[in-house]
């Protein structure tokens, strides 16, 4: 565990050297959230999927794939510069390096939480409404864990498979899956056999159990309730963190195997 720890330290401060923690992991969440909330309010706020409680929990979705991003682009540029392949003649094992790249990962993501709730404070007392109370946002930072995790071991795996050119355009895609397909901007239970297929994913189940959990409303105007979409959307987001969380091992066994 002090090994993990002290690659942890290094991977920490090569991230915060890179301008992308800033501009995208950091600085764009809040941009997509202020955007959305000013533009709903400029309007006469009849847009619901733009009021802060359904904001939230799509934001901070979406601010997680660029952690899988930056993590992506520094696990590939370690393999590329062979810092990798030195270190896997020391005495670290594969869990050493997962967790250092994995514990940064979370710390960002944990991060992004805290200034989504800033920001939503912010805008609640500038518009004078209600904001979360402190169990909804204990109980929606638990909530968001499955998915940030999801995120982190993405990031490893496309980093560990792809190199620095090709990572990012894999993550890309990604991050408009989960902008899209999990319904972040758009009312996506209005979409009919659309939603059933984002049903099957893990990123509409979690900003829909977000909102459950936010007292947010739909399109239609009814507050979103724990009903069967939110229970079945469990089986997706367990499911899918374990297959990141599987093979990301799995490949960095394989990579490591191939490097000696």
């Amino acid at each position: 565990m002090h090994r993990a720890f002290n690659f942890f330290k290094r991977n920490l401060k090569e991230i915060f050297r890179d301008p992308v923690i800033y501009i995208f992991c950091l600085g764009f969440p809040l941009v997509m959230l202020i955007l959305f909330y000013a533009l709903n309010k400029f309007t006469n706020g009849n847009t619901l999927i733009f009021e802060l409680q359904a904001l939230l929990p799509g934001v901070m979705l979406f601010s997680y794939s660029f952690v899988m991003l930056t993590l992506g682009l520094i696990v590939s540029k370690d393999r590329q510069t062979f810092f990798l392949k030195r270190l896997y003649s020391s005495p670290m094992k594969v869990s050493d390096f997962i967790f250092g790249y994995v514990l940064v990962g979370v710390l960002i993501g944990i991060l992004q939480i805290v200034l989504c709730f800033v920001a939503g404070l912010i805008l609640s007392i500038s518009a004078g409404v209600q904001f979360l109370s402190v169990g909804e946002i204990l109980l929606l930072t638990l909530w968001q864990m499955p998915m940030l995790i999801m995120n982190v071991f993405l990031g490893v795996l496309f980093g560990t498979l792809f190199n620095d050119k090709t990572a990012p355009g894999i993550c890309s895609v990604f991050i408009s899956f989960a902008g899209i397909l999990g319904g972040c901007w758009m009312p996506i239970e209005s979409m009919g056999a659309f939603e059933t297929f984002c049903r099957c994913l893990p990123f509409y189940p979690s900003v829909y159990i977000g909102r459950v959990i936010t007292n947010a409303q739909n399109s239609f105007g009814v507050s979103y309730a724990f009903d069967n979409v939110a229970l079945l959307g469990i089986v997706p987001i367990a499911l899918f963190m374990g297959l990141s969380i599987l093979l990301t091992v799995v490949a960095f066994k394989k990579n490591i195997v191939s490097d000696h």
